[in-house]
């Protein structure tokens, strides 16, 4: 069950990566920034295969699963941080408990990866706790249908699951090549480098604010802590385990920064999110067990 711990380890440092991505976004250009903490966690993390002796010569799958990967990987680091940038993290992180449901249907239809009776309640669960993020105290019970459909941030997130329900086939692939460590470093700083040689061509965006600077590149080299942590621990756990079990415990993330966002944030409607939160955490521990 070692992959639970690698799986807890990534949730507690995604939870740690939205709430800093959240405040990093605010001052500066989302793409900018998206890009910026991505290479410095490349750069981490080479650091960490260097000193440990960890580079591989890699074979031509690696080229071929990295390339394959970067659309995905790229498509869901850009909604997620739009996500953040629109919404608040306590509306937008539960549904991104998608995730685990998005990649257990694609596991059962293309990897053959069936889940238990336990795992698929633990996906209702998980379903019921998003819904349960979007009602608030004596409105409708399709107050969560109504209000998604006006969210921007909330599309973001939707969008950011699509993309990443299919990245754990492609970790799983590439990981076997060149092991957990060289597969991250690549991962964080392709997709880093890779977004960084696009921005030339995006619409503009906001600049950051005057006298900002120093502090939003701090933000940015902040950010890509718990990220590094996150991004590690995910391609050891998927090592490990099948990638919707390994989705679902990271999904732990979502209570984590939900409670936090309230806490330190002050999002609105924190007894419903919290609740909600805590639906798609248990959902995410069936779904554990049932693996």
């Amino acid at each position: 069950m070692m992959w639970v711990w690698f799986a807890l380890l990534s949730a507690t440092g995604s939870a740690g990566t939205s709430l800093l991505l959240k405040r990093t976004v605010a001052r500066g250009d989302t793409l900018v920034s998206t890009a910026g903490y991505r290479a410095v966690s490349g750069v981490l993390i080479a650091v960490i295969v260097t000193a440990l002796g960890a580079w591989k010569h890699p074979p031509p799958a690696y080229w071929h699963t990295l390339g394959f990967l970067m659309v995905p990987e790229i498509g869901g680091m850009v909604c997620m941080a739009l996500a953040l940038r629109w919404g608040d993290i306590s509306r937008v992180q539960p549904i991104m408990g998608l995730l685990p449901i998005f990649v257990t249907i694609n596991g059962a239809l293309f990897m053959h990866e069936v889940p238990t009776l336990l795992a698929a309640c633990g996906i209702l669960l998980v379903a019921i706790g998003i819904y349960a993020v979007g009602l608030r105290r004596g409105a409708s019970l399709l107050e969560p249908l109504r209000s998604l459909a006006g969210d921007r941030g909330s599309w973001y997130a939707v969008l950011s699951a699509v993309f990443w329900s299919v990245t754990p086939f492609l970790h799983k692939a590439g990981t076997a090549t060149v092991g957990p460590l060289m597969w991250s470093m690549s991962v964080s700083l392709g997709s880093g480098l890779v977004l960084g040689t696009l921005l030339p061509f995006r619409r503009r965006q906001s600049d950051v604010a005057a006298g900002n600077g120093v502090r939003w590149a701090a933000l940015v080299a902040t950010t890509a802590l718990p990220f590094t942590l996150q991004a590690v621990a995910l391609q050891f756990a998927l090592q490990r385990a099948q990638g919707g079990y390994v989705m679902a415990i990271s999904s732990m993330s979502t209570l984590i920064a939900t409670a936090l966002a309230v806490l330190l944030y002050g999002e609105p409607d924190g007894s419903t999110r919290i609740s909600g939160a805590v639906l798609v955490a248990a959902g995410a521990a069936l779904i554990a067990i049932g693996g």
